[in-house]
């Protein structure tokens, strides 16, 4: 169990750094007009070509810090929980259960490991927000704490909790069933001819469950970016439903779904990097 949570840890920390630019365009594209305000870049491209020209190349890795804080805690216990969950919800001689138990430890581990890593996500996500042009005078993580305390004490970590923790679970459940599930169908219809540990089978996969779960979670995605870059005093956001609720006002209902294709130019690979770096390690120590 303990060698799960490690291999997820190097998985998910791998997988960060390689993709935190798209991260950042992400969470740039969700905060882009929002209640109506003028939106600040035109897409994927032009929010890549502002912040690089305007904020330096080094912004597109805005926030790695308390990302990496981040996976280290959610991430390894996100992919490291679910098959211990699985197998306690129970599994045959084979190892295989039906998908229902699959997408329910999906959203166990989700769920739960999402409460070890709000307050690294919401200052991943002030970070991230922040387009200060001078590298000198950017918050480093040291002054958003102290205006986080200073503006809505200790609890002000834990704001954006809930569509965080929905997030998770729709993620997880989503993510990790659809993968489990695709990668076993794989390999018992033969649709790509190869033994357990190939990594095409892995591949294909993972690419399936990342735009499965990247659709599921992106109106909570675009809920948790608002109300973790906000503060409790400026007013904007009560709660989740309120944020789903003005934003589709304000901007309509795809609003719900800003940023979706970074989002999954994140998550694809990222899924991708995370799965094959946790199979391959699973082959070698295992």
């Amino acid at each position: 169990m303990l060698k799960g949570f490690a291999f997820s840890c190097v998985a998910c920390c791998t997988a960060e750094c390689i993709t935190c630019p798209i991260d950042v365009v992400k969470t740039r594209l969700q905060l882009s007009g929002e209640l109506g305000a003028k939106k600040m870049y035109g897409g994927v491209f032009d929010a890549v070509k502002q912040i690089s020209r305007k904020e330096g190349v080094r912004a597109l890795w805005k926030g790695l810090s308390p990302a990496l804080i981040r996976q280290m805690t959610y991430g390894s216990a996100r992919y490291g929980s679910y098959e211990p969950i699985k197998k306690r919800l129970g599994v045959d001689s084979s190892g295989n259960c039906p998908l229902w138990k699959k997408i329910l430890a999906g959203a166990i581990s989700g769920t739960c490991s999402s409460a070890f890593a709000v307050p690294s996500d919401v200052l991943k996500v002030r970070m991230m927000a922040d387009n200060t042009r001078d590298p000198n005078k950017r918050p480093k993580m040291a002054k958003i704490i102290r205006d986080i305390i200073k503006n809505d004490g200790i609890f002000g970590f834990y704001r954006g909790t809930i569509p965080a923790a929905s997030r998770a679970c729709v993620g997880a459940m989503s993510e990790l069933a659809i993968y489990d599930d695709v990668k076993q169908g794989i390999l018992k219809y033969v649709f790509i001819e190869s033994t357990g540990s190939s990594i095409k089978v892995h591949v294909t996969a993972a690419l399936v469950a990342g735009i499965v779960s990247c659709w599921c979670m992106n109106p909570f995605d675009v809920a948790r970016s608002r109300l973790m870059n906000s503060s409790a005093t400026e007013g904007k956001y009560n709660n989740m439903l309120d944020c789903f609720t003005k934003t589709a006002k304000s901007e309509g209902a795809l609003a719900l779904w800003k940023g979706f294709g970074p989002n999954y130019a994140r998550i694809g690979p990222r899924v991708v990097i995370i799965f094959v770096v946790l199979e391959q390690l699973r082959d070698m120590f295992d």
